[in-house]
């Protein structure tokens, strides 16, 4: 697993991975309630290739989870591109998961010039309204907040519903990380603000830019 790695970004204490030193840049972004973890599997096997760096978002993984922020997409969208700034990364492929496939999509809308290509894997509500019922839920004031408190059984119901084969992928060390992760002080907080700025009760927000 690569080394964490921790960079100012704006004010946000940021971990991110960097891997490979040959090749074209790649930046690796996770979906929602997700860290640079989601990469293990790929990072090093991209790093042959090209520069790989994955990032924890704010409010995700290990980066800072500030109260007074805003989560919608237009402010993680400057937060990925200040990242880039402050690493001196005039341009790069950028490839996302659910709403880091959202997110890739913005940058490349917000400054084109920074984008080189995309891979844009299940982008959160780019098909259409629909998304999971348990993110529909979580999206209502109060419910959300009874229903998101971490624990190992409802991480793993969730995590389940994410893998065609959760037997090999939702392991035990896989929950507890999640869980551990999600226990983190603002964790919980940072999530449903992202959560809401983009997703209803009646599914993806078609309005949320």
């Amino acid at each position: 697993m690569p080394a964490d790695r921790y960079i100012n970004v704006g004010g946000i204490n940021t971990r991110y991975w960097q891997v490979g030193s040959n090749g074209s840049i790649v930046i690796l972004l996770h979906g929602i309630a997700c860290s640079v973890l989601e990469w293990q599997r790929n990072i090093d096997t991209l790093a042959t290739k090209h520069r790989v760096f994955a990032v924890d978002l704010m409010g995700s993984g290990l980066t800072d989870k500030p109260a007074g922020e805003e989560y919608t997409i237009p402010r993680l969208t400057r937060f990925v591109l200040d990242f880039m700034s402050e690493l001196k990364i005039d341009r790069a492929h950028l490839a996302g998961n659910s709403l880091g496939g959202r997110l890739a999509l913005a940058c490349a809308i917000a400054a084109p010039e920074r984008v080189s290509s995309l891979l844009l894997v299940d982008p959160a509500g780019v098909d259409g309204p629909n998304t999971l019922f348990e993110f529909r839920l979580a999206s209502v004031p109060i419910i959300g907040e009874l229903f998101t408190r971490p624990n190992m059984v409802g991480t793993r119901m969730l995590w389940n519903k994410a893998f065609s084969n959760p037997v090999e992928f939702v392991t035990k060390e896989l929950v507890r990380t999640k869980v551990a992760l999600a226990s983190q002080h603002g964790a919980q907080s940072a999530f449903l603000k992202t959560l809401r700025s983009f997703v209803g009760f009646g599914g993806f927000r078609m309005d949320a830019v």
